[in-house]
C-alpha cells in the first residue's frame, strides 16, 4: 500500500469511534459472546504470558498497533517497560482510559505509523505485533521497521488472521479450493484483491521473515471455526465458542502444534532477530 495519506483512510476509518474503535475496547473489556472476540481474548493471554515468561530485568518493550493496549496494560501491570504505537487516535485514547483505570501510567503511547517510528534503532529487546500487518496491502516496511528497532537477539511476537482457517473451516469451501487447484493449469492463477483486515497465509509470511534473518523460535495456534456449511454458521456463538475451546484443549493434550498452523483461526509466531549473547 502506498504510503499516502489517502491510502490509508479506509484503515483510519476502521479504527475510528465512528466505525470499529468502540468494539474492539469493548471486546477486551467484558467477556463478549462472540468466536472472534473469544479467540483474540486468547491471542493477547499467548502473547502477554510469552513475553512474561521470556523476559529479563531491564528489557525494553514495543506493542507495535497497541490499539486499546490490551496487552501493553498487562505488561505494565507486570512491571515491565513497555511502550505503545498506534495509528489511530481514537484506539489510543481508549488504552489511556484502560491503563489509568488500572492505576497504571497512560504516558508512553504515541500516535504514528508503524512503518515509520519514533525510536532509535536497536531500541527495543522485544517487539509485539499483533494483526497490524492485515492492514497494509505491502507490509514488507513493517517488517524491515521491526528489524530495524530490535536489538540484536531480540524477539518478535506476530500474528495474523490463518487464509486456510476459512477454507477447513467449510467443506463447500475446501471443495471449491480443491477445484480450482485443479483447473488453475487452464484458467491461471485466480488474482486476489487486497482488503483490509484480510487473513494471510502463514507460508508467505513466515518467508518473509526468514528472508530478512529472522529465526522461527516458537508458534500458537489459536480457535478454531467458525464452522460453516456453504458459508452458513452452524452453531450459536456460545456454543462455538465452547467446541472450539474444546479442541483447543485437545490439540494441547496431544502436543499437535503443526496442524494447528493451518485450522486455526489466529496465527501467532515467535521470531528470533539474529545476533546477541
Amino acid at each position: 500500500m502506498p504510503d499516502s495519506d489517502l491510502a490509508m483512510a479506509p484503515v483510519r476509518r476502521r479504527f475510528s469511534r465512528a466505525d470499529a474503535a468502540d468494539r474492539w475496547n469493548a471486546m477486551y473489556a467484558t467477556e463478549t459472546e462472540c468466536l472472534e472476540d473469544e479467540n483474540f481474548r486468547t491471542r493477547r493471554d499467548f502473547a502477554v504470558a510469552y513475553v512474561l515468561i521470556n523476559s529479563r530485568p531491564g528489557d525494553r518493550i514495543l506493542d507495535l498497533g497497541c490499539g486499546t493496549a490490551p496487552v501493553l496494560c498487562e505488561l505494565r501491570r507486570s512491571g515491565l517497560d513497555a511502550v505503545g504505537l498506534d495509528y489511530s487516535q481514537d484506539m489510543l485514547a481508549h488504552a489511556r482510559t484502560r491503563l489509568r483505570s488500572q492505576g497504571l501510567d497512560a504516558s508512553g503511547l504515541e500516535q504514528g505509523d508503524c512503518r515509520n517510528t519514533p525510536w532509535p534503532a536497536a531500541s527495543f529487546d522485544t517487539v509485539v505485533c499483533l494483526g497490524v500487518i492485515s492492514y497494509l496491502e505491502d507490509y514488507d516496511p513493517v517488517l524491515a521497521e521491526i528489524d530495524r528497532l530490535l536489538k540484536p537477539g531480540g524477539t518478535l511476537l506476530i500474528s495474523f488472521r490463518n487464509a486456510w482457517n476459512p477454507v477447513f473451516s467449510d467443506p463447500v469451501a475446501l471443495a471449491r479450493r480443491a477445484l480450482r487447484s485443479l483447473l488453475t493449469p487452464l484458467l491461471g492463477p485466480r488474482r486476489e484483491s487486497f482488503a483490509i483486515g484480510r487473513f494471510l497465509d502463514f507460508r508467505t509470511v513466515t518467508a518473509k521473515l526468514e528472508a530478512r534473518g529472522f529465526r522461527y523460535r516458537d508458534f500458537f495456534g489459536i480457535g478454531f471455526g467458525p464452522f460453516r456449511i456453504a458459508g452458513h454458521k452452524l452453531f450459536g456463538e456460545r456454543r462455538a465458542i465452547r467446541l472450539s475451546q474444546r479442541l483447543m484443549a485437545l490439540c494441547t493434550r496431544f502436543s499437535l502444534r503443526r496442524p494447528l498452523r493451518w485450522l486455526t483461526d489466529v496465527s501467532l509466531w515467535v521470531y528470533r532477530k539474529p545476533g546477541g549473547a
